[in-house]
């Protein structure tokens, strides 16, 4: 499996935009920061939706605190309330994956 790091993903959107790694460096910190921020701000009330790229979106989704029973042993114990987040790609952009 290749990974694609951080790095290389900035000096790669660097090059293409004739841009300064440094300046593209900032605006990548900032758009990952930005996007750490607004999915914890999920509340009871709220789930959210970031439509990050034409076809990814990024969900984060409140769940409730609750009290579970192991099916094994028997006991039960609470859970607290947590954020959940979910990372989608819609079939469309499969497709077009697929069909470059």
């Amino acid at each position: 499996m290749k990974v694609i790091k951080k790095e290389n993903l900035i000096r790669d959107v660097a090059k293409q935009t004739n841009n300064n790694i440094a300046d593209v460096k900032i605006i990548y910190n900032t758009l990952e920061s930005v996007i750490f921020n607004i999915l914890s701000s999920v509340n009871k009330d709220e789930d959210i939706c970031i439509k990050l790229f034409e076809g990814i979106t990024l969900d984060g989704k409140y769940v409730s605190e609750k009290t579970k029973k192991n099916n094994l042993t028997g006991e039960t114990h609470f859970v607290q309330s947590k954020i959940k987040p979910k990372f989608n790609i819609t079939r469309s952009y499969c497709e077009k994956l697929n069909n470059k």
